[in-house]
């Protein structure tokens, strides 16, 4: 596998879009899959402008629950759904995200033709490995619990 990390900035904004930015997310690519980290509401449409195909994408990284880090969350996944995505799809995000899915799924009556596996990080921990890439993740300060990602 090719081992060479490219980053595509998806969105680099606060909560509210300002000056052509929007909000929260990147892409790792990591040969050829994905690495989501973050997902701001609009990630799905910056997807597709970067032609970066949401079928590669492996693990979405939630770095905390401020809301413009991961309002998009929902709509990729039940779009990954609507195109028939059909691999298991894994989260790893901080206590909570969990829940605010599972109210989302509940109440819109959505159902998604692949296992969705919502890992919750707690502390500074590996929360996610293969032979390819080791990632580590780390407390940071913030208002509200917060995690960074190492990768490696």
């Amino acid at each position: 596998m090719n081992k060479q990390f490219k980053v595509t900035i998806l969105g680099s904004s606060a909560a509210v879009s300002a000056h052509g930015r929007s909000q929260s997310g990147l892409v790792l690519s990591v040969g050829n899959k994905n690495f989501l980290i973050d997902c701001g509401e609009g990630t799905q449409n910056r997807l597709e402008k970067y032609k970066i195909s949401t079928e590669k994408l492996e693990v979405i990284f939630i770095s905390h629950l401020h809301a413009d880090h991961y309002l998009g969350v929902f709509g990729l996944i039940s779009t990954m759904g609507l195109r028939g995505r059909k691999k298991p799809l894994r989260i790893i995000a901080p206590i909570g995200l969990r829940e605010i899915i599972s109210v989302q799924l509940k109440y819109s009556r959505t159902v998604l033709p692949f296992e969705l596996i919502i890992q919750e990080v707690t502390d500074r921990e590996v929360v996610f490995e293969t032979e390819a890439i080791k990632v580590f993740s780390f407390p940071l300060s913030h208002r509200i619990t917060t995690f960074g990602y190492r990768f490696e």
